[in-house]
């Protein structure tokens, strides 16, 4: 309540000074439906200097008319009242012009259940039917749907979000205009679209969430996705985002489109879980040192989801556990002990040495002991 405390002494100084202000969008809408409230955005007819004279503020979306303001240790988004001018890249508008009313800001923005307004008193403003559509559970774009969703592509998959987020339905009407629209989602970039669907991925009714890609067809739009998502869909339990990402990729042959703009580290893990999970079904001891626990019971979970084996997550662990060796560190005999029982100078082949050691002891043909592993080195060096 902190954070709600805070925003309203924020609205009562703009109103001290002469301005109109409101708290506006999902943390009105989450007030009405008794969740917790984390971001709080503010709009008042207040001119974004003006603002910053009343607060320490940081011009974070001057040329929308938007300010991040500091008080008492938190931030608030404090946008002035704003009319957007047409779209040329499905995103951002050419030109904004500041609006005389609240009424007209509010009509140009996404969706009824984020166009609800609440003063300092915590009085609720609606006009554009948000409330009843908060109480029926729906998810309707404010206007016209279609203009909304041409106006910035990525609103067709918030929509989906707050499904996914709220459990409730999207109307027929916006849901149409999502279908229809669902080639726009091609022009944004790969980067907004990947933060928008791994938000949908974390959130409660994911399972509803899949089902409206599948019949809008958004999930023909994401690469590499199309034939996970409609399998995950009709299953129970939803994976969390590593393994409905794979399980997307193991069904893609493997294959992770390069348009996701994963970290290296993110796309290395998922290119070889995926392949590890086409290429096995069960790992043993040496699965496990040469791809690691992670990856290999990433890769059994994803293989079990898909019905191939069942649940061997506590058996890996146990497995690896009892390894005889994990690592090249863990080797008995040193690597200046090998270069001093061989009398050669460190190079490639030390490194290639303690590899077929390492495969030597967990085939158990060897253990891992100085004197075994002396003899082995004194056997096989070249």
């Amino acid at each position: 309540m902190k954070t709600l405390n805070n925003a309203q002494l924020v609205l009562r100084i703009l109103k001290k000074n002469g301005y109109e202000a409101y708290i506006v969008g999902g943390a009105v809408r989450d007030q009405l439906l008794k969740r917790n409230i984390s971001d709080i955005d503010i709009t008042t007819n207040a001119k974004p200097y003006q603002v910053s004279k009343l607060f320490d503020a940081k011009p974070t979306g001057i040329k929308y008319g938007t300010v991040t303001v500091f008080f008492r240790k938190e931030s608030f988004e404090i946008t002035t009242y704003r009319i957007d001018g047409p779209y040329q890249d499905s995103r951002h508008p050419d030109q904004v012009t500041f609006a005389q009313t609240v009424i007209e800001d509010v009509k140009r923005r996404d969706f009824t259940i984020n166009g609800l307004l609440m003063d300092e008193e915590l009085k609720v403003y609606d006009y554009v039917d948000g409330k009843s559509d908060i109480q029926s559970k729906f998810i309707r774009a404010i206007g016209d749907p279609y203009l909304r969703f041409s106006e910035d592509a990525i609103r067709m998959l918030r929509a989906i979000y707050f499904q996914s987020k709220l459990g409730f339905q999207i109307t027929k009407e916006t849901r149409e205009a999502i279908y229809d629209l669902r080639d726009k989602l091609q022009s944004v970039a790969m980067e907004r679209v990947l933060l928008e669907l791994v938000k949908i991925l974390k959130e409660k009714h994911l399972k509803l969430a899949l089902k409206t890609m599948i019949t809008t067809e958004v999930h023909k739009m994401l690469p590499g996705l199309e034939k996970g998502i409609e399998y995950i869909a009709t299953l129970d339990e939803m994976p969390f985002v590593d393994v409905f990402f794979t399980i997307c990729f193991t069904l893609n042959k493997g294959i992770v489109p390069s348009k996701w703009p994963f970290s290296n580290k993110q796309k290395h893990r998922y290119l070889t879980a995926a392949k590890l999970a086409n290429k096995k079904t069960e790992f043993n001891g040496l699965d496990l040192y040469e791809y690691g626990i992670d990856l290999c019971l990433l890769a059994s979970r994803v293989n079990y989801m898909l019905k191939r084996e069942r649940l061997m997550q506590n058996e890996l662990m146990e497995t690896y556990k009892n390894l005889p060796i994990q690592s090249e560190l863990d080797l008995k005999l040193k690597p200046y002990d090998m270069m001093e029982i061989t009398n050669k100078k460190a190079g490639a082949w030390l490194k290639e040495m303690q590899n077929q050691m390492v495969l030597a002891i967990l085939n158990k043909e060897i253990e891992n002991n100085q004197e075994a592993l002396r003899e082995y080195l004194i056997k096989h060096v070249k």
